[in-house]
């Protein structure tokens, strides 16, 4: 019953308007009043502040940091520069460079609505000049953009890693390969659209030494994402110092090598990321609230007992979790979809001896296609106002990017190999 009550509760304050946070602590405050549980209220206060005071946590401002830095200076450019001399060639050649050139930059900033930003104010722009719907190169532009959240670093499998005490590097290695297939999945959709509309049938091929200058006008940036997975993967950083080293990493590239980020743009660049890494805290501490509320009232053991009543087995179960994150992913953003989730799944998933890292990276390209999905989605909506078309607009034209992301998400869902291999081959 309090389970029902809490789960009417958040989706009631969510719809009605009422900002996150308060809708989240509404949300663990009204059942201890409703039901009479007899908790302290200041109980609440001290789960909070202790829900944000774990050291670990610090890898998150610091990644922010690391991904502005490398989304304002030149970084962008030089990408879509490499990513055109790879894919340019091809037929549907210039979406091909939007979904490469997102991909190569997920892995170095792990933001996807950065990524979106950074590739979408120069690629939809050319998109359009190419023949290209500019409806579908916005929509392009936000889908691609979420891999920046599937390929490691990744700030969602960070807070799945931290909340449900899972490897973050065994994370990261299974994000490598899902990320592949959904970007394969939307250049499959770009070599169809450029060839059946012959907006873009291809071009010239580019020559091996023009492939290998543009790699090396952009091989101090693809360097980071080997600085960072390396170091964890060899047990010579933690995630957390990893993050350090990618701030300070991206400060000598940006400042020294590349030399288009100077210092005095420095504290604009902090005050940004310390309102979005504010911002993320806050929603971590609230969440912490709903959990403590959520534990004490062995919530997560009646979820277990009413899947395992409906669920033949674990492909059953593992469909309800796509299918429950697909709809919290219209109205939540992935960090506080996961921060909710998380702590209800994994005991469910080790019921149905599901591995909880596999598990993770199905929560995570969930959380992913609700970034780009209405009404919430907020890679779509950066590319909505960069574009200056309407979200609905563009949504009407992303029905083969959402076929192709539901495609890749069922396959990284019954094929454990797919993100699995790579763990177990690196443990």
């Amino acid at each position: 019953m309090i389970l029902l009550f809490v789960v009417a509760v958040f989706l009631v304050t969510v719809f009605m308007g009422v900002p996150l946070v308060w809708a989240i602590l509404l949300t663990a405050v009204l059942p201890i009043l409703v039901f009479d549980l007899g908790y302290p209220l200041q109980a609440l206060y001290l789960n909070f502040i202790g829900g944000v005071e774990p050291n670990h946590f610090l890898a998150i401002p610091l990644f922010i940091v690391a991904g502005e830095l490398m989304s304002r200076g030149g970084v962008g450019l030089r990408i879509i520069g490499f990513a055109r001399a790879a894919f340019g060639f091809m037929p549907g050649g210039l979406g091909m460079v939007v979904v490469g050139a997102s991909m190569i930059f997920g892995g170095i900033s792990g933001s996807a609505i950065a990524d979106s930003a950074a590739i979408g104010s120069v690629m939809i722009k050319n998109m359009a000049k190419e023949g290209y719907d500019k409806a579908f190169a916005a929509g392009l532009v936000a889908a691609a953009g979420t891999i920046g959240i599937i390929i490691p670093p990744s700030i969602p499998m960070l807070i799945y890693g931290f909340v449900g005490n899972v490897s973050v590097a065994d994370l990261f290695l299974a994000g490598m390969v899902p990320g592949l297939i959904f970007g394969l999945a939307f250049m499959g959709v770009c070599f169809y659209v450029g060839k059946s509309t012959g907006c873009d049938p291809g071009g010239r091929k580019t020559s091996r030494k023009e492939l290998w200058s543009s790699f090396v006008g952009t091989a101090p940036a693809l360097f980071l994402p080997v600085l960072i997975l390396g170091g964890i993967f060899t047990g010579w950083v933690t995630p957390t110092e990893a993050a350090a080293l990618a701030v300070v990493y991206g400060l000598i590239v940006t400042i020294f090598v590349y030399r288009d980020f100077h210092i005095r743009d420095l504290p604009s660049l902090m005050i940004d990321a310390f309102v979005t890494s504010a911002v993320v805290m806050v929603v971590i501490g609230a969440t912490t609230v709903l959990g403590w509320l959520i534990t004490l009232e062995q919530m997560p053991q009646i979820l277990v007992a009413f899947v395992q009543e409906v669920s033949t087995g674990p492909w059953m179960f593992l469909l309800m979790v796509n299918i429950v994150l697909l709809i919290l992913g219209l109205v939540l953003d992935p960090v506080p979809a996961i921060l909710l989730t998380a702590p209800l799944f994994l005991p469910t998933a080790q019921a149905f001896g599901v591995d909880p890292v596999h598990l993770g990276v199905i929560m995570t390209c969930n959380v992913a296609v609700g970034l780009f999905t209405p009404p919430v989605g907020a890679t779509l909506y950066v590319a909505s106002r960069i574009s200056g078309v309407g979200v609905l607009s563009i949504a009407r034209k992303m029905a083969p990017i959402y076929l192709a992301a539901i495609t890749a998400l069922m396959i990284v869902t019954y094929f454990p190999a797919v993100s699995m291999t790579a763990v177990h081959l690196f443990r």
